[in-house]
């Protein structure tokens, strides 16, 4: 299948040559990453989404497939789609789990199926524009569906600096010299140099509450207290 790029072909192109580069190695170093906290922040996303008990959940960049095959036993009598525009984080997916290989824009443009649930897990992050891609999210969703989305947050209080120390200097210099020391490409676009980066950038965009009513949504609740390093929402599509 054609490869299809984000709008931004710049950021797509390099997100996507990232990704594929990292499909081998992305889950067992996001455990490490995460401090082994991984697994219970994507147990608490599918509990999230449980709670609706729905017949169809999309897991937009759903990376080698963690949640999915999760959700899939979970709600056993759900269809349950992945999708992500890296290739070879799908080679990962089992083959009883649909997959499409799309972007977030061209995905969302297809109006076959509307999900009950859209979850996306660190990947809002990565988008040139969050209200867009929360835009687009949306338009996938029936009336009454929900979103649910995990991502990094820099936390509030006595924690901040610790967050900073940990997510900006040892991380990058950690993946330089182990994870990704392998990396074929420059240096200051090392997987997690450019982790730090976006977050950064996501640091500083729109807060969360306002860019999911930008977007369209009609309520949004955070599910975890602003003193942690990730953040649990759910963004209701309509009342």
């Amino acid at each position: 299948m054609e490869v299809v790029q984000l709008e931004d072909q710049g950021i797509g192109n390099e997100l996507q040559r990232t990704f594929d580069w990292m499909a081998d190695r992305y889950l067992e170093q996001t455990k490490h990453v995460s401090r082994h906290l991984y697994p219970r922040w994507m147990e608490e996303v599918m509990s999230a989404i449980r709670e609706f008990q729905p017949r169809t959940v999309a897991d937009v960049g759903c990376g080698p497939g963690y949640l999915l095959e999760k959700l899939a036993r979970a709600v056993p009598d759900a269809q349950v789609v992945g999708v992500d525009y890296a290739s070879r984080m799908l080679e990962h997916v089992p083959d009883t789990i649909p997959t499409v290989h799309q972007s977030l824009a061209e995905w969302s443009e297809d109006d076959d199926t509307a999900y009950d649930v859209t979850a996306m897990t660190f990947v809002l992050r990565d988008q040139p524009d969050p209200v867009t891609a929360l835009t687009q999210l949306r338009r996938r969703l029936v009336r009454s569906g929900h979103l649910v989305l995990l991502e990094t947050h820099t936390p509030e209080g006595w924690r901040r600096r610790g967050f900073d120390l940990y997510f900006h200097r040892w991380v990058p210099m950690w993946g330089d010299m182990h994870w990704t020391h392998d990396w074929p490409g420059s240096r200051d676009d090392a997987p997690y140099r450019r982790l730090s980066e976006t977050h950064r950038r996501w640091a500083e965009a729109c807060p969360l509450p306002d860019a999911f009513y930008a977007a369209g949504f009609r309520h949004a609740a955070q599910f975890r207290p602003s003193s942690d390093v990730v953040m649990l929402w759910v963004a209701d599509n309509e009342p």
